[in-house]
């Protein structure tokens, strides 16, 4: 039987800290253990709405002329509405329920996002921040309620709180010493909602990385802690939900060059960051020009996403994001959807 309650731990943290690294470390060791995982990264850059993410992570937003503020809750929303399509796929099979979750950021990492706005935007307020971190709990507000995001979160640190392009990789407009230090404030404010369920995980300290084991075990007691003992398989399971999930699920009729998926997978299996981005944003521009039809099946994903485009306040704007970069096709495949969900229910 499946289980009553998903078991899911959200891995939070700046960039540059060791995150992906660790993940792929102890997704290995779960499952040798004896621990099945179903694995998701975010953003999922290589979905419509991944592309358009690492259009403005990549470039800004300042061609569509918005406020600085209005462009913030752009860019929360997008990601929200890319992670309501992994969340349809979630919901859709209850395999993944017997499994526990590891997830590469999650709702949570919406304080990276509001880093970067308090940079940005002159004589930004404690209540401007308190009120972008409860829009942040808003737009996602279903998926933390239904995964129980709230229960386990570990957040990759650095002891020292230094910071540095490790990786001499190209670097995102949110990738610099000012912002990845306020992203350690922001995040601080998201684990006060959180509460108990939210645990610091030291992998750098003075001496350099902390060993990959330590990391590993002092996330794994967490997670007993938090969600009780795991079974253990002797032949456990590893699902991915990422793009060909995601696109079978919600993009039917789009037409997507396979080997440019494979080279995207590829290169998020080995953190390559890099070709990773370049291919993602290859097969998200092919899905959004392609595909005949946006699906959610889900009714509570349903109303969320309609919640979302038809906020007064950023809704429009959001479409008109979508439209630039993906199409006057893209835009009418989701509203032609919203209006199907909104008559059905």
């Amino acid at each position: 039987m499946p289980r009553k309650n998903y078991r899911v731990i959200s891995c939070e943290g700046g960039d540059q800290f060791g995150k992906a690294d660790a993940i792929l470390t102890f997704s290995k060791k779960f499952l040798k253990r004896g621990v099945s995982i179903t694995f998701s990264s975010f953003p999922m850059y290589a979905s419509p709405f991944g592309t358009v993410i690492r259009e403005f992570l990549k470039n800004g937003m300042e061609d569509f002329k918005f406020s600085p503020t209005k462009e913030l809750r752009i860019k929360m929303a997008l990601y929200a509405l890319d992670r309501l399509q992994f969340l349809d796929v979630l919901l859709s099979n209850p395999e993944y329920k017997k499994t526990l979750i590891l997830l590469d950021r999650s709702s949570f990492s919406n304080a990276v996002t509001l880093a970067y706005g308090i940079v940005n935007i002159e004589e930004f307020k404690r209540k401007d921040i308190d009120s972008f971190i409860k829009y942040a709990f808003w737009v996602d507000g279903l998926m933390i309620r239904k995964l129980k995001l709230k229960n386990c979160v570990v957040q990759m640190v650095s002891a020292d709180n230094s910071w540095s392009n490790v990786r001499n990789e190209q670097q995102d407009i949110n990738e610099n010493e000012d912002v990845q230090r306020i992203t350690e404030k922001t995040y601080k404010l998201n684990q006060e909602k959180v509460g108990d369920g939210w645990k610091r995980i030291v992998t750098k300290d003075k001496n350099g990385w902390v060993d990959r084991d330590e990391i590993f075990n002092n996330i794994y007691d967490f997670a007993v802690e938090r969600m009780g003992a795991f079974n253990l398989e002797a032949f456990p399971k590893k699902y991915t939900i990422n793009i060909e999930e995601v696109l079978k699920n919600s993009y039917p009729g789009a037409v997507v060059n396979q080997k440019d998926i494979d080279k995207y997978l590829k290169a998020l299996n080995e953190n390559d960051k890099d070709t990773m981005h370049e291919y993602g944003m290859k097969v998200g521009a092919q899905i959004g020009h392609s595909c005949k039809q946006f699906v959610l099946k889900d009714e509570d994903v349903q109303q969320m996403f309609c919640k979302i485009l038809r906020r007064q306040s950023e809704g429009l704007e959001v479409l008109e994001v979508l439209t630039r970069y993906m199409g006057v096709g893209f835009k009418d495949n989701i509203l032609d959807s919203i209006d199907e969900w909104t008559e059905e229910n």
